[in-house]
């Protein structure tokens, strides 16, 4: 068992303290990592389609040149 000592109310915490606690403190890492993993798979995926649109309108408007040009 993990024994968390509680603060006394109207005690302040000195800023290194809190930042050791802030670093130290591993509760919602989780949610975290897998927030970071969907934010990375969304720009990997918007890059993606990015590409993919760019050489799809070069490809149509090559077809479109080259129905006009023959007809």
């Amino acid at each position: 068992m993990v024994s968390r000592r509680r603060r006394k109310a109207g005690t302040k915490i000195g800023p290194c303290a809190l930042a050791l606690r802030f670093l130290s403190d591993t509760r919602g890492a989780t949610v975290v990592e897998y927030g970071l993993i969907a934010g990375l798979t969304f720009l990997a995926v918007v890059g993606a389609l990015h590409t993919y649109a760019d050489r799809m309108t070069a490809m149509y408007q090559y077809i479109g040149n080259s129905i006009t040009k023959s007809s």
